[in-house]
């Protein structure tokens, strides 16, 4: 596929396009604020190996198909590329059993279950009932119990974990998923393996 790369400057002139077009540029704290909260905010999933160089913002749905193939790329490029961290940016737009998926994996997070059941969600084929999340939580050995617990107590958090990656996901144009950050670079779409290590290679050459 012809790989479409946009910068984040790009995407906040857009969003700031007012005082954008009277300094002729985006404000440089506000693209740099951006570029934390995106990749650095509390309870946002990451799979973060030591003296990672290149950081991928995933934006998915536990329903969609491409974030499933994409999921399998992952998990090709960090086998051959361990400098390369992952933050998990979930943006559930198929309804309410996505919508629960990733709240309760969010949640998942307090039980330090994340990984598995990110991974078993993934790989289930179809539309998810919750019948299917609680088997892929099952699966995972996630604490159904504690997990519904944990979804009340910490409701708030999560509830502004999605609203904050739904407004990053609008400010930067996305119109489905998956989409992607890959350094400074935005992606609008899914890669195969190939593409994905080449735009990994051009985010670190450009770092």
């Amino acid at each position: 596929m012809k790989t479409v790369f946009l910068t984040i400057v790009a995407a906040l002139f857009a969003l700031l396009a007012p005082s954008a077009m009277a300094q002729g540029q985006p404000d440089a704290d506000a693209v740099a604020r951006f570029r934390n909260t995106l990749r650095e905010a509390p309870l946002v999933p990451k799979v973060a190996p030591d003296g990672y160089d290149v950081t991928i913002v995933e934006f998915f749905d536990y329903q969609c198909g491409y974030c499933k193939k994409q999921h399998l790329a992952f998990e090709e490029l960090m086998k051959s590329d361990p400098k390369v961290r992952i933050v998990y940016r979930d943006w559930p737009i198929f309804g309410g059993e996505s919508d629960f998926a990733a709240r309760a994996a969010l949640a998942s997070q307090f039980q330090g279950k994340h990984d598995a059941f990110h991974d078993a969600l993934m790989r289930h084929q179809g539309k998810l009932s919750r019948a299917d999340i609680k088997a892929a939580a099952r699966s995972a050995r996630v604490d159904w119990e504690r997990l519904n617990a944990d979804l009340t107590k910490h409701a708030a958090k999560i509830d502004a974990v999605l609203a904050q990656s739904n407004r990053q996901a609008r400010i930067l144009g996305l119109q489905g998923t998956p989409g992607m950050v890959i350094g400074n670079y935005l992606v609008p779409g899914a890669l195969g393996l190939k593409d994905l290590r080449a735009a990994v290679e051009q985010a670190r050459s450009q770092s």
